[in-house]
C-alpha cells in the first residue's frame, strides 16, 4: 500500500493555509496588512521619539512646541495601539472560524466519506487523529500558523525598512544580515524537519496511548473493572510513564529548535558590534550630531527586536521557526484530506462532489425525465416487482480478500449465488471470515480479486449514495448515539422523522412497549451522557433499537451480524421468529453462532476458511451429518443440559 503520510514543502503549506483563510474572507490580506503596518509603526515611533526630543532641546524649542510635538507622537502611538488591538481581535476571530467552521467541518465530512478499509487501518487512524490534532490544539497546526502570519509579516517589514535606514551609515549590516538570514533559514528547515521526522511516530504513539488510557480511566463501563480489580495504581503508573516519555521526547525536539535561536544570537552580536563601532566612531569624529546618533542607536536596538522579539511580541526568527514547526499538523491534515473516498464513487463523481455536492446530485440524477427513467432502470431493475418488496440478487464470483500485511486470504476464491428474497444463514467457527464477508457486501472492504454483483452489477459501479440505500445492517458491536431513541432509529433530525414509520419499526422490533412506557417516550435520550434524564437500556433493548433502525431504513438487502448476541437463547429464538416475518420480500443474510435460530432460513451456508463447505436447508444439512450437523448437535446438548432451548 502506498505510504499515506506525505510531506509537503514548507512554503506550499503556508500557501495552502493562507488560501483557506482567504477563501473564508477575501479581506484577510487587508486585515494582516493593516495589522502589520500598525505593528511596524508602533515600535518605529517609539524608536524615533528620543531623537526628536533631543532635536527639540538642541533647537531650544519653547515648552508648548515641545509638549505639542511630543503629544502628537504619544497620541499617534495610542491610536496605532488601538488599531493593532482591533485587528488582532478581528484576525483571531477569523482564525477561529477557519479552524472550527471550515477545517473541522472538512475533517468530519472526510471521516464520513473516506474509504472505510483505509480508515480502519492503523495508518488511517493515525492520519485521522493527526488531522483532528492539527486544528484543535492551540500551539500546533492551523492555530499557530495563522497566528504567526501577522508577526512574520510586520517583523519582515521592520527588518527591510530598518536595513534600508542603516545601509548609508552601516553598510556592513546588510551582508551580515543576509548571511545570518540564509543560515538561520537553512538551519531551521533542516534541523527542525529532521527533528519532526525522527520523533513524529514516537510522539503520535505516545499521545495515542495517553489518550487511550485517559478515556478508559474516565469510562463508567471500564470504571467497574478498574475499581473491582484494584487497577488504579497500575493505571496511574502507566500514565506517569507515558507522560514522562512524552516530556523526554519534547525536550529532544525543542533542542532542534534551540540551534536556530543560538545562531541568530551569535550573528546578532556580530551585527551589533559592527553597527555600534561604526556609529560611535562617526559620532566621535563629528560626522554625527547627538540627534542623528540617538536615532541610529534606536534603529539598531529596534532591529534586534524585529529579529529576536520584543517589538510587539514574537520576532521574525521565532515566527518563522513556529511556522515551520506547525507544518507537522498541516502535513497530517493534507495527507488525510488526500486519502481516497469510498470506491463506490468514480473519480469524476469524487471531484464533482468535492467541488459542489448539490450540483453533482443535480447533474447525475435530475437531467431530464428520460435520463432519470434510464438511471432508475439501471439501479432498480424494473421486472414487474418493486425491488424493495422483492429484494436483490447477490453473486460472488471468484472473490478473494486478504488483509494488508497478511500472508493468507481470509476469503479465497468464493463463489456464491443468492436469489432475490432468499433468507440465508451464514454459520461457522470464529475466524472463518463471516464478518469480513458482511463488510464486503456493505462496500466497506473491496475484493483483491473477483467480483461482487448486486442485481448483476458490480458494487463498485454504484454511486455510493445509491448503494447505501440498498443495504440495511445490524452489527454485533452496537453503535448508538447519546441522542433520542427516535433519532437513533431514524438516523435523522427529530423534525425530519416519519412518525408513522418510526412506530411501525419499533413495533416490529418488539421495543415499542418499552419506549412508550418512558416519560418522554421516543424522545428519551439513549444513556445519560448528554442528557441527565437519559436512560441506560439493557443490551437486549439496544439490539432491538438497532433492529428497528434497520427496519426503518427498509432496505431490500438486510445483513444481520450477530444481532442478538446480548439475548438469551429463548429471547433470541423469539426475535428470529420475528425476523422470519420481517424479512419476507427482502434478501437477508444473517450470522449467528446459535444454530437453533437458523432453521427458518431458506438456506444455511456453513462457512470455513473463507469458502463455502456446506450449503442447503437445515434438514438437508442434518442428513449430510457434516460439520453443520455436528455443531448443531453439540449446541443442542449444551442447551438441554443448561435447561435452555433445543431443536425439539
Amino acid at each position: 500500500m502506498e505510504k499515506m503520510n506525505k510531506e509537503y514543502p514548507v512554503f506550499s503549506n503556508w500557501k495552502f493555509v493562507f488560501h483557506e483563510m482567504y477563501s473564508l474572507d477575501h479581506k484577510y490580506p487587508w486585515y494582516i496588512a493593516i495589522r502589520s503596518v500598525a505593528g511596524f509603526l508602533a515600535p518605529f515611533i517609539a524608536a524615533i521619539i528620543p531623537s526628536v526630543a533631543i532635536s527639540l532641546v538642541e533647537k531650544r524649542a519653547d515648552f508648548l512646541t515641545f509638549f505639542g510635538i511630543m503629544l502628537v507622537f504619544v497620541l499617534g502611538n495610542m491610536i496605532i495601539g488601538i488599531i493593532s488591538a482591533k485587528y488582532d481581535f478581528l484576525i483571531k476571530k477569523k482564525n477561529y472560524k477557519v479552524q472550527f467552521q471550515s477545517v473541522q467541518k472538512k475533517v468530519i465530512s472526510k471521516i464520513m466519506t473516506v474509504d472505510y478499509q483505509i480508515l480502519e487501518s492503523v495508518e488511517g487512524k493515525r492520519l485521522a487523529d493527526g488531522a483532528k490534532y492539527s486544528y484543535c490544539v492551540e500551539w500546533n497546526g492551523w492555530s499557530r500558523i495563522m497566528d504567526m502570519f501577522t508577526p512574520f509579516a510586520f517583523n519582515l517589514l521592520g527588518i527591510i525598512v530598518y536595513t534600508i535606514i542603516l545601509i548609508p551609515r552601516c553598510p556592513w549590516v546588510l551582508p551580515v544580515f543576509a548571511i545570518m538570514s540564509i543560515m538561520n533559514v537553512m538551519i531551521e528547515r533542516k534541523i527542525a524537519l529532521k527533528g519532526y521526522r525522527k520523533y513524529r511516530e514516537t510522539i503520535w504513539e505516545t499521545d495515542s496511548r495517553v489518550e487511550y488510557f485517559f478515556q478508559r480511566s474516565t469510562s463508567a463501563t471500564d470504571g467497574k473493572d478498574i475499581r473491582l480489580y484494584r487497577m488504579e495504581k497500575w493505571f496511574v503508573d502507566v500514565m506517569n510513564t507515558l507522560v514522562q516519555r512524552r516530556m523526554k521526547v519534547w525536550k529532544r525536539v525543542e533542542m532542534y529548535y534551540f540551534l536556530p535561536h543560538l545562531s541568530d544570537t551569535i550573528w546578532s552580536f556580530v551585527r551589533d558590534i559592527i553597527a555600534y563601532t561604526v556609529l560611535v566612531t562617526q559620532f566621535l569624529a563629528g560626522e554625527l550630531n547627538a540627534t542623528t546618533f540617538t536615532f541610529y542607536l534606536g534603529i539598531i536596538t529596534g532591529f534586534a527586536g524585529w529579529l529576536n522579539g520584543g517589538n510587539m511580541g514574537d520576532g521574525f526568527v521565532r515566527a518563522n521557526s513556529e511556522m515551520i514547526r506547525c507544518n507537522w499538523g498541516i502535513n497530517d491534515y493534507r495527507s488525510f484530506m488526500d486519502l481516497p473516498d469510498s470506491k463506490h464513487n468514480t473519480d469524476k463523481e469524487n471531484q464533482e462532489r468535492k467541488a459542489d455536492q448539490e450540483e453533482t446530485s443535480k447533474t447525475l440524477y435530475q437531467k431530464n425525465d428520460t435520463d432519470q427513467e434510464e438511471i432508475s432502470k439501471t439501479i432498480y431493475p424494473q421486472d414487474g416487482t418493486d425491488q424493495t418488496e422483492k429484494g436483490v440478487t447477490l453473486e460472488f464470483k471468484n472473490v478473494c480478500f486478504r488483509y494488508p500485511g497478511a500472508e493468507h486470504d481470509v476469503i479465497h476464491n468464493l463463489n456464491l449465488k443468492v436469489k432475490a428474497g432468499e433468507n440465508i444463514a451464514l454459520v461457522g467457527v470464529n475466524g472463518a471470515g463471516k464478518t469480513t464477508l458482511v463488510k464486503l457486501l456493505c462496500g466497506f472492504y473491496h475484493p483483491n480479486k473477483g467480483q461482487i454483483l448486486i442485481n448483476g452489477r458490480e458494487i463498485s459501479d454504484y454511486p455510493e449514495t445509491e448503494y447505501r440505500k440498498l443495504v440495511g445492517a445490524v452489527f454485533q458491536d452496537m453503535m448508538v448515539m447519546a441522542t433520542s431513541v427516535a433519532e437513533n432509529i431514524a438516523c435523522e433530525k427529530q423534525e425530519d422523522i416519519d412518525e408513522q414509520k418510526l412506530r411501525q419499526a419499533m413495533r416490529l422490533a418488539d421495543i415499542e412497549e418499552k419506549i412508550c412506557s418512558l416519560p418522554r417516550k421516543e424522545k428519551t435520550s439513549v444513556t445519560n451522557f448528554l442528557d441527565k434524564d437519559g436512560v441506560s437500556f439493557s443490551g437486549g433493548e439496544l439490539q432491538r433499537i438497532l433492529l428497528a433502525r434497520a427496519l426503518y431504513k427498509d432496505a431490500p438487502l438486510l445483513l444481520l451480524d450477530e444481532p442478538t448476541s446480548a439475548l438469551d437463547p429463548l429471547a433470541e429464538t423469539a426475535v428470529y421468529e420475528q425476523y422470519h416475518r420481517l424479512s419476507q420480500g427482502k434478501t437477508t443474510i444473517f450470522i449467528s453462532h446459535r444454530l437453533a435460530s437458523t432453521k427458518f432460513c431458506n438456506r444455511i451456508i456453513y462457512y470455513e476458511n473463507g469458502q463455502v463447505k456446506e450449503d442447503g436447508t437445515h434438514d438437508e444439512l442434518m442428513k449430510e451429518n457434516g460439520a453443520y450437523a455436528r455443531m448443531f448437535e453439540i449446541q443442542s446438548q449444551y442447551y438441554n443440559e443448561k435447561g435452555g432451548d433445543s431443536d425439539e
